[in-house]
């Protein structure tokens, strides 16, 4: 990965206890170089979910940043936005046609 980003490099260090346990399921006395196929995919998969995983968490995590200077912090400000659209069909109008 060229240049990659603090919360990358965070999600790699991350990834190697996924890499460490399936490496170890196919045994450590065996070279690299020597695995199957599917061995090989064994452990391209535990680390490519792991890192997903863990930026799919990060980008969550900073998707709403908090609001800050409300008595109880916010972190969707618009969570309740949906049910105040005038245009929403399924609320009732008051007084209308």
């Amino acid at each position: 990965m060229i240049d990659a980003t603090e919360y990358e490099q965070a999600a790699i260090r991350r990834c190697l206890k996924s890499f460490g346990e399936a490496a170890g399921e196919i045994g450590f006395d065996k070279p690299l170089g020597q695995y199957s196929e599917s061995e090989a995919l064994k452990v391209c998969d535990a680390i490519v979910t792991c890192f997903t995983d863990v930026m799919a968490k990060q980008h969550a995590s900073t998707a709403f940043p908090a609001v800050r200077g409300l008595p109880n912090v916010v972190q969707n400000p618009f969570a309740d936005l949906e049910s105040d659209l005038p245009w929403d069909k399924s609320h009732s109008q008051k007084g209308g046609a």
